[in-house]
């Protein structure tokens, strides 16, 4: 018995006089640089907090969501497109064409080809990079050619259907007559201010019938035209609207029909406010001291909703929503 306290003693001052380990070099703390990051619009509440910051802002269309995670100029990770609905989104996006140009998919690209796009003529427009604003809700970009400025504003809706508001300023001392032309590869054939189409998305899961409008738009050699004459330093609003219509989406037909009748100010405010609300609804409320580490938390809470499907494509395959992210490019 005496050796074995003995043999204790010696392993209990063993493990005693172990010095503790230690890290190689100090790490400290993460330092963040960026943006400042905005604030709630209210104060902390214990209640439903998303709500009221919601509720603060219903009544405008700068919403909290949209600025803490918005992205200005140039972004690093490329010009991906956040806007999306839930089947449609940009799998590439071009920013340098006005409209939805790049590569549209509908749960998948659905053959590597443009939405739509808007052409203005005469001139070259450009992108003037520095001034391009995107939000988790819509993307906004500058384009000039000459005395001509194009304020970009567009988006997609939950139901699928893709919205370009645009503002047109003569800067000019003269009055001026532009041309503009809206084309899709998916919508070819019409009469009146649409154009229809149909197209299976990838692996013919689906049949998708796009439409395609515009205020004050007409048919015309498979394109949508529209003359515009703008006084010196007048501006004219233009807006394109298109329908990715599914018949397992009902809600695709009836939310294109809706968009289509909106003044570009009433169609920019009716889904900024129901994508917003959504995160309201949705999303709780999560506060941590730095404000970096909240909002990239908010940004995996953006990511996976980005990457979840809802296109309840009929038989065996996308009938529930399904996660897809890593796998989109």
């Amino acid at each position: 018995m005496k050796r074995l306290l003995v043999a204790l003693v010696l392993i209990l001052c063993s493990v005693c006089s172990v010095t503790p380990a230690s890290a190689a070099q100090t790490i400290g703390f993460p330092t963040f640089s960026g943006p400042a990051i905005p604030a709630p619009p209210v104060a902390h509440t214990t209640g439903d907090m998303m709500k009221a910051i919601y509720d603060a802002e219903s009544s405008g269309t700068d919403f909290w969501m949209d600025r803490l995670l918005a992205r200005s100029g140039n972004d690093p990770a490329g010009p991906w497109l956040m806007s999306r609905g839930r089947a449609v989104f940009m799998k590439e996006h071009d920013p340098s064409r006005l409209g939805f140009g790049g590569k549209v998919a509908y749960w998948e690209s659905v053959n590597d080809n443009n939405a739509y796009t808007v052409a203005i003529s005469p001139g070259t427009f450009t992108e003037q990079v520095s001034q391009r604003w995107q939000a988790p809700s819509h993307w906004k970009s500058v384009h000039t050619s000459g005395s001509i400025t194009v304020d970009q504003t567009k988006f997609i809706t939950d139901n699928n259907v893709a919205v370009t508001n645009l503002s047109i300023k003569n800067n000019g001392s003269g009055s001026t007559t532009l041309q503009l032309r809206a084309t899709s590869p998916y919508a070819t054939t019409g009469t009146g201010s649409e154009l229809t189409g149909q197209v299976n998305a990838f692996n013919n899961l689906t049949s998708i019938r796009p439409r395609l409008t515009g205020d004050g738009f007409s048919v015309s050699s498979g394109g949508l035209n529209r003359s515009v004459t703008i006084a010196a330093g007048a501006t004219v609003t233009a807006k394109v609207v298109m329908g990715f219509v599914t018949d397992e989406i009902p809600e695709s037909l009836t939310e294109y029909n809706a968009y289509a009748g909106h003044s570009p100010a009433t169609a920019f405010a009716t889904h900024v406010k129901a994508y917003n609300l959504w995160w309201a609804r949705n999303v709780p409320y999560i506060d941590v001291p730095e404000a970096a580490i909240k909002k990239s938390i908010y940004y995996r809470w953006w990511l996976m909703r980005f990457n979840n499907l809802d296109a309840d494509i009929p038989g065996q395959t996308f009938q529930f929503p399904t996660s897809t992210e890593g796998v989109l490019g």
